[in-house]
């Protein structure tokens, strides 16, 4: 009896009631509408294996899973893979067209965005983010990150309390709208920017952040798929971009692969990712309303999976004490591991940890995507006192400086805890101040620090409380024989050609320092350049007596191109050619 009754609650979920051939025929011709409209359609369908679910998410982009029932978005080339394992679906009025007056701001007629009960245009948008680094010079300043596909700009607003200053501080970050159509966070990210630039002195939560964190605001992550149905409306909004791909399935693969064509708009973040090593950042979305915390593509809990459930819930406690009954309550009662609800590939919070070493979750903020802007205000005062706390654990965990013992001098280290770190979770401290930042949930742990040309250090017992800030600095003693070749010492600065070359994924730098000469006074750097011309990674900055000495790079955190490494000393300058292939 109990297998019959499997076998009909199986085949009820996998089979919906629209499974006719003249129903799928009128659902097709509806799709092929949409793609001609929109370049993707939105539908739903039913399914109870939850491995077909993950093979199903290689396919289409899944949206959302609710039991056997599954939302999901497709381009018209996802579509006729998804039509080959001949499932019943059902196409849904997208959720980026809207049939109610969808107020706008454009800067010049009646209201005022600063009421945040209205979408700006684009034009009003990138107006208002100049301006706010024109009203507040001190407190912030415009990064335009590129433009996309149709030319629009991706902008970061930058807040400190010496924002044109590097300053050895975390660096944080959040981003709305990476799924164009999904815009509740876009207004609410603008508003959070005003928020900590005009209560900056006069609120002393505020004005803690500011001062202790560099905190990096990117209200629209996909321009072009908000902006769809045109720069003065963001009625029609697209999920993808313009060129048909969802953003957050475009980022490299962590569990295998990723075999989609980089996006404009993902090179262009992952460019900022690299060039600033954020320790701490969300990202935020649309069409439920939890916290989703790491990962998305293993179902291996991640190694800070205690601290995820911690910080992920005291967001959601905090929502469900300001907001209405019913919100924020999906799921885990507002919080889940992002596998357990669905499996996903190339998402950009699997990429910022395991390939960026920080710690990123995904915050569905609002069950309706293109939000009716009537309602921006009470999702602003229900999230946000949870946008501040979120902010605020960056200053928490266990944090200092990593220097050289005999020089003084910061090093770029890798911090590890021993016996706990898993998949890239170890941290790293940044070359300019030596400066580390490594959140945890409470308890003991043994830290280990290494870094090329150095001795390791591992410091025990390191207790780290929750929502309190441990300090501990840590000096690395340098390794002082240097790999003497055939007897004798060099005679002038060399820079040999890594091997191997092309490579993947580490290769060895060997250079010599001779036994005399005026650059013995400067300290020696190696450091790593990509093709324009910035600096990726300083691989040493030390005082080196003669000899012969030899850097391994491990470039897993990089992508396929062509590198230089660059050997500096005193008024010496080499330069030698590398190509990573991945």
């Amino acid at each position: 009896m109990k297998k019959l009754i499997l076998v009909l609650i199986v085949s009820f979920c996998f089979y919906p009631n629209f499974s006719s051939a003249q129903d799928l025929t009128l659902e097709k011709q509806k799709a092929q509408e949409y793609f001609l409209s929109k370049g993707e359609v939105y539908f739903t369908f039913e399914v109870f294996d939850k491995a077909r679910i993950e093979e199903l998410s290689n396919v289409i982009s899944i949206d959302n899973v609710q039991g056997c029932t599954i939302f999901a978005y497709a381009n018209k080339d996802e579509f006729g893979k998804f039509l080959n394992y001949s499932i019943p679906f059902k196409v849904l009025p997208h959720p980026g067209d809207v049939d109610f007056d969808l107020k706008m701001f454009d800067g010049t007629g009646e209201g005022n965005i600063m009421d945040w009960d209205s979408y700006p245009t684009y034009e009003a948008y990138v107006a208002m983010m100049n301006q706010f680094a024109a009203t507040y010079p001190n407190l912030c300043r415009i990064v335009n990150a590129g433009t996309t596909i149709q030319g629009r700009q991706i902008l970061f607003a930058v807040i400190s309390d010496n924002v044109s200053t590097p300053e050895a501080e975390p660096k944080f970050m959040y981003t709305s709208s990476m799924h164009g159509d999904e815009t509740t966070g876009y207004v609410l990210m603008l508003r959070l920017i005003d928020y900590l630039l005009s209560r900056y002195n006069s609120d002393p939560a505020v004005s803690r952040l500011v001062n202790g964190i560099e905190i990096w605001i990117n209200p629209l992550a996909n321009p072009d798929g908000t902006y769809h149905g045109g720069n003065n409306t963001v009625n029609g909004a697209t999920r993808y971009n313009a060129n048909g791909y969802d953003l957050n399935r475009n980022f490299p693969g962590v569990d295998a692969p990723n075999n989609q064509p980089i996006q404009t708009e993902t090179q262009l973040f992952m460019n900022i990712a690299v060039q600033n090593y954020f320790r701490f950042s969300a990202n935020f979305h649309g069409g439920a309303e939890v916290v989703n915390y790491p990962w998305d593509c293993w179902s291996r809990l991640a190694a800070d999976n205690d601290w995820w459930v911690r910080v992920s819930r005291k967001y959601a406690d905090t929502v469900h004490v300001y907001s209405a009954p019913g919100y924020m309550n999906d799921l885990n009662n507002g919080i889940t591991n992002g596998y357990a609800w669905y499996y996903v590939r190339g998402c950009r919070q699997d990429y910022m940890i395991y390939y960026r070493h920080g710690r990123e979750s995904t915050i569905e903020i609002s069950s309706t995507k293109l939000l009716n802007p009537t309602q921006l205000p009470a999702h602003w005062n229900y999230n946000y006192r949870s946008l501040l706390n979120y902010i605020e654990q960056s200053l928490y965990g266990v944090s200092g400086t990593v220097t050289d013992s005999v020089t003084g001098l910061p090093l770029k280290a890798k911090v590890t805890a021993v016996g706990f770190d898993i998949d890239s979770s170890e941290v790293y401290s940044d070359s300019l101040f030596g400066k580390y930042y490594r959140m945890a949930i409470q308890g003991n742990y043994n830290l280990m620090f290494t870094a090329p040309g150095y001795y390791s250090k591992t410091i025990s017992g390191v207790f780290v409380r929750n929502d309190s800030a441990t300090a501990l600095n840590v000096q690395l003693r340098p390794l002082i024989n240097a790999i003497v070749n055939s007897g004798h010492l060099p005679s002038k600065f060399e820079l040999y050609q890594n091997f191997p070359n092309p490579f993947n994924p580490s290769t060895t730098i060997r250079f010599d320092v001779p036994a005399q000469s005026r650059e013995n006074s400067s300290p020696v750097r190696l450091n790593i350049y990509d093709v324009l011309g910035k600096n990726t990674e300083e691989l040493l900055s030390n005082y080196l007596k003669p000899g012969t000495y030899e850097i391994k790079w491990d470039s897993k955190n990089y992508s396929s191109g062509v590198y230089y490494y660059v050997l500096t000393a005193g008024n010496i300058t080499v330069t030698k050619k590398l190509v990573l292939i991945k």
